[in-house]
């Protein structure tokens, strides 16, 4: 079988299609073929943690991507300054297509994870490459989720943005918590979720504390506030920037944390329960483990929506807000063990699933013999 030579466009927002690019990366390297080249969006309001880069074992460029502006409050999304940086930026948007096309111009397949000028690229410049699109996102196109939340102009803006990041690609992959029957009309192919490599190892216990992910730094302070009025309670937070995006100092016991993935589930593995915004990882990672899971759909967000309302029909994690921490801090919802069982052998599908998708693609080309 020939050596595939497979490049990835990664959107920086948060940490859920990083994790999904490692575990891909170590599917394919095991299967016999290398990641090329690894592209990351990047922005003035999120970095690039250092260990994806470190384990990624792979070239990493970045590229100018829009980014979902914080309010004033530092936590849900503001429409208008995101509108405002997304045209103010526009220009060096343009720089970044023609720059992924040419980083990704030798590969033999292009692996899209989100990225919005990665799939304009393709289909502005055209591309050699056959293309594949992952997302959690996609399964929203499946008529199997019909019945997900949101007016039809919410639901459509998020859909036609979901369909750009997937332009030039076939198939669209959509990661689910469970089986789903394939969408040909779509060109939609269910898959399992990507989770880092490790989950497998590890021995779930509960040690007494809380763990949470702070998208943006104001829900960091709203979790901070709410442990300030506890006794005896631990915290455990993680967020981009660590205990310096915080705005004021955490009482004794709140340890906030910057962006680590091994830091991040070693906390998982250890916590009481979870908390965080509505990442369909985080929320996958915590039911893997049999961890009770409280998701905050970020403000301005309806994607954040779609992916709580996906969480809770599946069994995953329950839904509120940060005003719900003290009833669900109380008895937290412990996910049934038959689920978790089956969650987990669903998890065990995805090397076989997402490698078989990538070299069809090539094949589809004559890039794999």
């Amino acid at each position: 079988m020939s050596r595939l030579a497979v490049a990835f466009v990664v959107q920086g927002e948060g940490r859920g299609h990083m994790t999904q690019a490692l575990a891909l990366a170590r599917f394919l390297r095991d299967a016999g073929h290398e990641i090329s080249r690894v592209l990351v969006g990047e922005s003035p309001f999120r970095s690039v943690p250092d260990y994806f880069v470190e384990e990624i074992q792979a070239p990493v460029e970045t590229f100018a991507a829009p980014t979902q502006v914080p309010d004033r409050d530092g936590r849900g999304m503001s429409v208008a300054r995101t509108t405002a940086d997304a045209l103010r930026r526009l220009p060096r948007f343009v720089r970044a297509g023609w720059q992924i096309h040419r980083a990704t111009g030798r590969a033999d397949v292009v692996v899209n994870f989100l990225d919005l000028v990665g799939g304009i690229s393709r289909i502005v410049f055209g591309a050699r490459a056959p293309g594949v699109a992952i997302a959690h996102n996609y399964l929203f196109l499946h008529p199997a989720l019909a019945a997900a939340p949101g007016g039809s102009v919410a639901r459509g803006l998020v859909m036609a943005y979901a369909r750009l990041t997937a332009g030039g690609a076939d198939p669209k992959v959509a990661l689910s918590f469970g089986p789903l029957p394939p969408h040909p009309h779509a060109r939609l192919v269910v898959a399992p979720p990507l989770l880092r490599p490790g989950l497998e190892r590890m021995s779930p216990r509960d040690e007494g504390y809380l763990l949470t992910y702070a998208l943006n730094p104001g829900y960091g302070d709203v979790v901070a506030e709410w442990h300030s009025r506890q006794k005896g309670v631990t915290v455990h937070c993680y967020v981009d920037g660590g205990r310096k995006s915080l705005r004021a100092a955490p009482a004794e016991g709140f340890h906030a944390h910057a962006l680590s993935a091994e830091g991040f589930l070693r906390h998982l593995e250890g916590c009481r329960a979870y908390v965080g915004t509505a990442g369909f990882e985080s929320a996958c990672e915590a039911l893997y483990l049999g961890k009770p899971a409280l998701l905050v759909p970020t403000t301005g967000q309806h994607e954040q929506q779609l992916n709580a309302w996906d969480a809770n029909r599946a069994g995953a994690a329950v839904v509120g807000t940060y005003a719900d921490l003290d009833a669900f801090w109380a008895a937290p919802p412990v996910p049934p063990r038959k689920s978790v069982e089956e969650f987990r052998d669903w998890v065990r599908r995805a090397p076989e699933v997402l490698v078989d998708v990538i070299e069809n693609a090539a094949r589809a080309r004559g890039a794999l013999a």
